[in-house]
């Protein structure tokens, strides 16, 4: 029954994430006029469907609750005479094309901040800061004078904001020998102590945690309409910039690849979350739209972001490019996110096990 709720509440978050995705898509294609023939939520059978009258557009509701699709027509097609040349999207104009292709990231932005306000108008904004609540006798903050009431503000020279950014930096990234932590005093002076973690391996020999001795202080709570649009776009933001500093550290090495979540992963973080709140729901729900609307920037074929790539090369060069070039980069592309796929979900399925 547990694992009945935790598959319902996943495609539930993943659902709402994909189907707006494909919203802004939807709104941004019929304003510029592009014909579109199904806009559906779900996938899979159809359960229910319809078409208003005057409309070329069928709507329709899907048995697996995983996600829509918007299937407008993109080009030109000899065999279907009822589409006028006007209402195909590679004859309007590149601002028209453009918006249809990155509207659907707006939406997942848009989504975000919506829920973050929500959140702030149930809960508050939640302020949340590397503020040391209490050290672990023995333990390595306490061992070179790291007290409760310490605010870290910067750890190895990267600034600290949140909780979340000393995460990043102390636990995500790859295990330090030494670590130096910029800590804020009572008195507002600043201290910087060299910090030795201990480690914690698994049977394999693999790290499987760093201990500083360290619990930090719960997030304190401002509440009231105007604190909730702040969280709104703080908190958008602050998990954006975020998301930007990890996807940075993959590429330079700093976070190994194997840190990646597919969906068996966020299924076990689902799980793992579900019994904390509601809270906890929405902003994860929050932070996986900002995921996805990031992933589709990458200029990568199978992407928005790819065919916003090719769209500005074609604005460029004045021409369109080569139809069966495209074609083979869409295919490489989406073979390498198949195989990267199968990478991660490999991997959430051996920690799962582990586990």
């Amino acid at each position: 029954m547990n694992s009945i709720i935790t598959i319902l509440i996943l495609c539930i978050i993943l659902g709402l994430i994909i189907s707006i995705h494909e919203f802004g898509h939807f709104i941004a294609a019929k304003k510029s006029g592009v014909y579109v023939d199904e806009f559906s939520i779900g996938m899979g059978p159809v359960l229910w469907k319809h078409k208003p009258k005057k409309s070329e557009t069928t709507y329709s509701l899907r048995l697996l609750p995983i996600g829509g699709f918007v299937s407008m027509a993109e080009k030109a097609d000899p065999d279907n005479k009822k589409i006028k040349k006007d209402q195909i999207l590679e004859n309007k104009s590149f601002w028209h094309n453009l918006w249809v292709f990155i509207n659907g990231i707006v939406f997942n932005f848009l989504l975000a901040i919506v829920l973050f306000f929500i959140s702030g108008l149930i809960y508050g904004r939640p302020i949340s800061q590397a503020i040391v609540g209490a050290v672990s006798e023995d333990g390595a903050a306490a061992k070179v004078g790291i007290v409760a009431g310490d605010q870290i503000v910067k750890v190895n020279g990267v600034e600290i904001q949140t909780l979340d950014d000393f995460l990043l930096e102390a636990s995500a990234k790859k295990l330090e020998k030494e670590y130096i932590f910029t800590v804020k005093k009572a008195d507002n002076t600043y201290v910087d102590y060299n910090i030795y973690p201990d480690v914690k391996y698994d049977e394999k020999g693999k790290e499987e945690s760093r201990i500083f001795g360290i619990m930090f202080s719960g997030s304190t709570y401002k509440k009231g309409f105007g604190q909730a649009i702040i969280y709104g776009f703080s908190g958008f933001w602050d998990n954006f910039t975020t998301i930007f500093k990890i996807l940075g550290s993959l590429f330079n090495g700093k976070v190994s690849v194997n840190s990646l979540s597919g969906p068996v992963g966020i299924y076990t973080i689902v799980d793992d979350v579900k019994s904390q709140g509601l809270e906890v729901l929405i902003y994860l729900t929050a932070y996986l739209s900002i995921n996805v609307g990031i992933i589709n920037l990458f200029p990568i074929p199978v992407f928005d972001g790819g065919r916003i790539f090719i769209l500005l090369i074609e604005k460029i060069i004045g021409r369109k490019t080569n139809e069966k070039l495209e074609n083979a980069l869409n295919l490489i592309g989406f073979g390498l996110m198949i195989l990267l796929m199968i990478y991660v979900t490999f991997n959430d399925i051996i920690r799962l096990v582990v586990k």
